[in-house]
């Protein structure tokens, strides 16, 4: 085979492989067309619709723009109102505190003049109360010098009235040692003498006076001898000083006793004695209670 005919047929070959490629390139375009011809629907569908909400936004934003400037004239009127309001607010305070400056200034003054006052009348009681303690002072000293007159007076009268009583119980004594021969009653009932009137509470007595009454009621204090036997009416008698004392919680005193029984004190003081000894009755001081 020649040249040429190599060249034909590898022309030929070329040719038939073109035709193929062009055919294939039509079926592409072909399918181009097609697909841009869908694209092109979907487009234009995409830019009505996009107009259409582009359209609908711009309604709404108008919508929207129109409530915002109706909102924007009722917030500047409301706006309005609150200044006003905040103005004749403004003004009321103040005419309120220039009120209130005023009053204070009333007040304060009404309150200066309260002092004043208050001071004035404090120098007042001052003073008063300076006369007063002045005057209470001299009536203190007046009392003082009264109250030692009347403690002298109290310790003469005591010293006296002891001496008195002193008298009287040893006459007592023989009287009774020559009417029942040395024996006391027995019992409230057995005749007793009459009771001496009640004597004056000594609250008031000197400080020194009470130390003569230790000394009367030791008087008695000599125990009764042992060998003695002791009487039926002795008996008789400790049952009923012992009852007395039980009916006498806050306990008596040996004067109490002898103006209650019209007994000699030394008489009872031996039965005393006696239950002391037996652990009947205690002794406190001058006072003696049952146990």
């Amino acid at each position: 085979m020649g040249l040429i005919q190599e060249f034909q047929q590898a022309d030929a070959e070329r040719r038939k492989e073109v035709a193929v490629l062009v055919r294939e390139t039509d079926a592409m375009v072909k399918d181009l067309h097609k697909v841009s011809a869908d694209r092109r629907s979907e487009v234009a569908t995409m830019i009505n619709d996009l107009a259409q909400l582009d359209a609908d936004r711009r309604a709404d934003v108008a919508t929207m723009r129109a409530d915002a400037d109706a909102f924007v004239d009722h917030l500047h009127k409301v706006s309005g109102d609150r200044r006003s309001e905040v103005a004749t607010m403004r003004a009321d305070a103040d005419a309120f505190v220039g009120h209130l400056h005023k009053v204070s200034g009333d007040r304060r003054s009404e309150v200066a003049t309260i002092i004043n006052d208050l001071a004035q009348l404090d120098a007042d009681r001052r003073s008063e109360v300076a006369t007063m303690r002045a005057d209470a002072d001299a009536f203190v000293g007046h009392l003082h010098k009264v109250s030692g007159d009347r403690r002298s007076e109290v310790a003469v009268m005591l010293s006296d009235a002891d001496a008195s009583v002193g008298h009287l119980h040893q006459l007592s004594a023989e009287r009774h040692t020559e009417v029942w021969g040395g024996a006391a009653p027995i019992y409230r009932g057995a005749a007793p003498r009459p009771r001496a009137a009640a004597a004056p509470p000594r609250a008031a007595a000197p400080a020194a006076a009470p130390a003569a009454a230790p000394a009367a009621a030791a008087a008695p204090a000599a125990p009764p001898p042992a060998a003695e036997a002791e009487s039926p009416e002795a008996t008789a008698l400790r049952d009923v000083v012992f009852e007395f004392l039980a009916d006498h919680p806050d306990g008596a005193r040996l004067t109490e006793m002898e103006r209650e029984f019209g007994i000699a004190r030394i008489q009872i003081a031996k039965v005393l004695h006696g239950l002391i000894d037996d652990n009947k009755v205690e002794k406190r001081e001058l006072m003696y209670f049952a146990i």
